[in-house]
């Protein structure tokens, strides 16, 4: 089952003391962190970002209407490493899992990982039944990326997109502004 994140404030006050000793301890690193307020300065609702792309005139792949994105959020590519530090849920590492080494990978869209999400429970019912789950995605700008040795698809797991994809380097296509890499991340909680 797909699970919301919710703030636990005892962990977020402890989480902002950690990092203003880290940043006494190494001023230089001042502007690289910021102290977090709400759950949203790191896991931003799907639903909510894409507001923010369409209001950029971002070329967005629509979603399927249907589909419910509850507990897909938008974070930066490491935020599964601090879902404990912040939530009431820590991240299952499971190597033994059946479905660990096919829970990333690239898309266009929150309902595509939600479709290949459920892919996965049909594919592995009795393991996922009592499961929960959070789906994290992060956004890879095309306009970001240099002309030699950025991002590249074949890098990040596999693309269940519609974009056909023509060259290497997400800098070389045209007509996609940006990619999510998607990570289907097992959660129990704490």
């Amino acid at each position: 089952m797909i699970v919301e994140l919710s703030l636990n404030k005892e962990k977020l006050t402890e989480y902002n003391k950690g990092l203003r000793e880290y940043i006494r301890k190494y001023p230089e690193y001042k502007e690289s962190y910021k102290e977090i307020n709400n759950l949203e300065d790191l896991f931003v609702p799907y639903l909510q970002f894409l507001e923010i792309l369409k209001e950029e005139n971002y070329l967005v792949i629509e979603d399927d209407s249907k589909i419910n994105c509850n507990g897909v959020y938008v974070c930066g590519l490491n935020s599964k490493n601090i879902i404990g530090d912040l939530t009431n849920y820590i991240k299952v590492k499971n190597l033994d899992s059946p479905i660990y080494w096919n829970s990333y990978g690239v898309c266009d869209n929150a309902s595509q990982v939600l479709e290949y999400y459920n892919t996965l429970c049909e594919a592995n019912e009795d393991y996922m039944k009592d499961k929960n789950f959070v789906i994290l995605l992060s956004p890879i700008f095309k306009e970001d990326q240099p002309e030699a040795n950025g991002w590249r698809w074949y890098k990040w797991g596999e693309y269940i997109g519609k974009y056909q994809r023509e060259y290497d380097y997400l800098y070389d296509e045209k007509g996609i502004d940006y990619v999510f890499c998607f990570q289907i991340i097992e959660v129990e909680e704490d």
